[in-house]
C-alpha cells in the first residue's frame, strides 16, 4: 500500500510540470470547487426545512423555502458551470503539453526501441495514457468535491399522483427536447472531431513508423511542429463540443430546479383543494430531491487512482530512461564535413548473438564514389545503418574527417549527411511538405530544381494539385518508383556533403534508372556518394568498390580490378547480367 502510494505521489509531482502552466486556472478551479461544495452541503439542509414546512402546513414559509433552495442551486450550478469552463482549459493545455514531451522522447528513442515494441505501445501511450492523465487530475477534485457536498442528503421514495405524474411527464418531455438539441449539436461537432482525431492518429502514428527518415533528415524539430499543430487543432475542436455540452447541462439543471419550484407550487395548490396529502406531499417531494451515493465519489476516487498510476508509470517510461533507451550524441559540434569516411575494426551485430559486422575496416576518401555490392544479408545495408547512426557499433571506431561519429552532436552527422532507402517512408503531406522536412525553408526554386535531378518533376506538375497535392499515408498515390524518386528529391534538397544510395533505383523502370544514374553522375566529384547496389551494372563506373561477405569487406577495386582480381565479384557480375 505504501509503494503505491509513494507511486501516485511521484508521479503526480511529474506530472505538475505539465499542469503548473495552469496555475491562475487551478486556483480559480479550487476556489470555485470549495464554494460548490459549501452550497452542496447546505442544500439538503435547507431542503430539510421544506419538508418541516410541508408537515407543519405552514405554506408561506414552504414557498419561501421553496425560492431559497431554487436561487441556491442556480447558483450552483453556476459555479458548475465555470468549474466546467475552468475544467476544460486545464485539461486542454495538460494534454497538450504531455502529448509533445511524448512525441518528442519518442523521436530520440534509439530505432532499436522502435524495432522490438509494436508503434501501436507508443502511439497508446501518446493517445490514450494522455487523456487518462489529464482528465484524473481534475476528476479527483471533482469527485472530491462531490463527496464534500452529498454529505447530509437522504435518501426519499417518491409516490405519485395523478396531476404530479403528468406534470413530471411535462418535465421529462421539456427535459428531453434539451437533451436532443443538445445530441444533435454534438453529433455534427463530433463528427469533425473524430476526422481531425483520425488525422491526428495518423500522423501521430506516422511519427513512429517514420522515425527512420525523421533521423536521417534530422527533420526532428519540422516533424514534431506539425504534430503539434494537429494535437492543438484536435484539442480546439473538442472544446467546441465540450462547451456545447456545458451551456446545456447548465440549462438542463436549471430547468430541473425551476421544475422543482413549480412542484411545490402545485402541491400546494392541490393540498389547498385538498386533491393531496400532506404525507404524501412529504414522500412525492423527497423522492423529487436528487440523491446521491456518497460511496459513489469513493469508488469512483480508488479507480480513477489507479488509472493514474498505471498511464503515469506507461508516460514516464516513454518520458524518463527507466525502460526505453534513448539516442546519445557527443558535443563535439562541427559545421561541414568534407566527407571521409573510416571504418576500424567494426562489429556489431542487432542482437548479441548474431554479428552481422565482423571487425570491418575500409574508408573512403572525400568526393569519392563508392559502391557496396555482395549478396543479400552480408550487411551492406548495415553499414548505411551505422554511419548514419541508427545504431550503435558494439566494437572498434566509425570516423568521418577523423572525428568519431560518436563524439559529434545529431546536427553535426544528420546535417551533413542523407539517404535514400529502398523503402522510403513518404508522410500524409502535401508534396511540397514532404520535401520541406529535408529544408524547412527551402524555396520553390530550390524544390524543384530538386525534383528535376530526381526526374519526378514534370509528374508533379501533371497533378491537379501539382506541389500541394495529398499522396496519403506513406504515399499510397505513388508508385514504388515515383515514391523512390521524391525521397531521393528531398535527400538532394538537403545538399549535404554525403549522399548514401541504398538500393534507391531497386524499383524503377529501366529509363528512370538510366535517368537517375544520369543524376548520380552529375553529382560525382563534388559529394562523397556511397551506394549499396544489387545490380551492378548500375555502379561499375564507380572509383571503388567494396565487396562484401558474412560482415566483411572481401575485396575492393575498380570494376575492372575487380573482375580481374576477384572470383567471388565475377561471379556476382556475371549472375547479374544474366538476369
Amino acid at each position: 500500500m505504501e509503494k503505491k502510494d509513494s507511486s501516485f505521489l511521484k508521479n503526480v509531482k511529474k506530472t505538475w510540470i505539465y499542469v503548473k502552466e495552469c496555475k491562475l486556472n487551478l486556483i480559480g478551479y479550487a476556489s470555485v470547487s470549495i464554494i460548490e461544495a459549501i452550497l452542496g452541503a447546505l442544500l439538503p439542509i435547507i431542503a430539510a426545512k421544506i419538508i418541516l414546512n410541508i408537515t407543519s402546513g405552514l405554506i408561506p414559509q414552504l414557498v419561501l423555502s421553496a425560492l431559497a433552495v431554487l436561487l441556491l442551486e442556480i447558483v450552483l450550478y453556476t459555479m458548475f458551470f465555470f468549474k466546467g469552463y475552468l475544467y476544460q482549459k486545464i485539461y486542454q493545455k495538460t494534454l497538450v503539453n504531455l502529448q509533445v514531451a511524448v512525441a518528442r522522447e519518442t523521436l530520440n528513442l534509439e530505432i532499436k526501441e522502435i524495432d522490438k515494441s509494436s508503434s501501436g505501445l507508443f502511439i497508446d501511450r501518446l493517445n490514450k495514457d494522455t487523456q487518462d492523465i489529464s482528465s484524473t487530475f481534475m476528476e479527483y477534485t471533482y469527485w472530491t468535491s462531490n463527496i464534500i457536498s452529498n454529505i447530509g442528503v437522504l435518501v426519499a421514495i417518491f409516490i405519485l399522483n395523478k396531476y404530479l405524474f403528468l406534470y413530471a411527464i411535462i418535465t421529462s418531455i421539456s427535459i428531453f427536447l434539451i437533451n436532443k438539441k443538445r445530441i444533435s449539436k454534438q453529433y455534427e461537432l463530433q463528427k469533425n472531431l473524430k476526422n481531425i482525431q483520425e488525422k491526428k492518429t495518423g500522423l501521430t502514428g506516422e511519427l513512429v513508423r517514420g522515425i527512420r527518415d525523421i533521423k536521417v533528415l534530422n527533420a526532428s524539430s519540422t516533424i514534431l511542429k506539425q504534430t503539434s499543430r494537429k494535437i492543438i487543432e484536435a484539442s480546439n475542436e473538442e472544446i467546441k463540443m465540450l462547451n456545447i455540452r456545458r451551456i446545456y447541462m447548465y440549462l438542463e439543471n436549471n430547468l430541473r430546479s425551476l421544475s422543482d419550484f413549480v412542484f411545490i407550487i402545485i402541491g400546494c395548490y392541490l393540498y389547498s383543494n385538498s386533491l393531496l396529502t400532506i404525507p404524501t406531499f412529504v414522500i412525492i417531494y423527497n423522492y423529487q430531491s436528487k440523491v446521491k451515493n456518497l460511496l459513489t465519489g469513493i469508488v469512483q476516487l480508488t479507480e480513477y487512482n489507479k488509472k493514474f498510476v498505471v498511464s503515469s508509470d506507461r508516460i514516464y517510461e516513454v518520458i524518463e530512461n527507466n525502460k526505453f533507451e534513448k539516442e546519445k550524441f557527443g558535443n563535439l559540434n562541427i559545421k561541414k564535413l568534407d566527407g571521409n569516411i573510416k571504418f576500424d575494426n567494426v562489429d556489431f551485430g542487432y542482437d548479441k548473438n548474431n554479428k552481422i559486422i565482423n571487425k570491418m575496416s575500409f574508408e573512403i576518401a572525400p568526393n569519392q564514389k563508392v559502391a557496396f555490392v555482395g549478396k543479400s544479408g552480408a550487411g551492406k545495408t548495415t553499414i548505411f545503418n551505422l554511419i548514419t547512426r541508427l545504431y550503435s557499433i558494439n566494437k572498434g571506431r566509425i570516423l568521418i574527417d577523423n572525428y568519431n561519429i560518436n563524439d559529434l552532436t545529431c546536427d553535426s552527422l544528420r546535417n551533413n549527411m542523407s539517404i535514400i532507402t529502398q523503402n522510403p517512408y513518404i508522410f500524409n503531406f502535401s508534396i511540397k511538405e514532404n520535401l520541406l522536412l529535408a529544408k524547412e525553408n527551402a524555396t520553390m526554386k530550390e524544390i524543384r530544381e530538386a525534383c528535376k535531378m530526381a526526374c519526378i518533376d514534370d509528374f508533379i506538375m501533371s497533378l491537379p494539385d501539382k506541389y500541394e497535392t495529398m499522396v496519403g499515408e506513406n504515399g499510397v498515390i505513388l508508385s514504388g518508383g515515383q515514391k523512390q524518386r521524391l525521397a531521393i528529391a528531398r535527400a538532394l534538397l538537403m545538399k549535404t556533403e554525403i549522399i548514401l544510395f541504398d538500393e534507391a533505383t531497386s524499383a524503377l523502370d529501366n529509363e528512370t534508372q538510366s535517368e537517375i544514374q544520369n543524376a548520380i553522375e552529375n553529382l560525382k566529384g563534388e559529394y562523397t556518394i556511397l551506394i549499396v547496389a544489387h545490380r551492378l551494372s548500375t555502379v561499375i563506373d564507380c572509383d571503388k568498390i567494396f565487396v562484401v561477405d558474412n560482415g566483411k569487406i572481401l575485396d575492393s577495386g575498380s570494376h575492372k580490378e575487380l573482375l580481374k582480381n576477384c572470383e567471388f565479384y565475377k561471379n556476382l557480375y556475371e549472375k547479374d547480367l544474366n538476369v
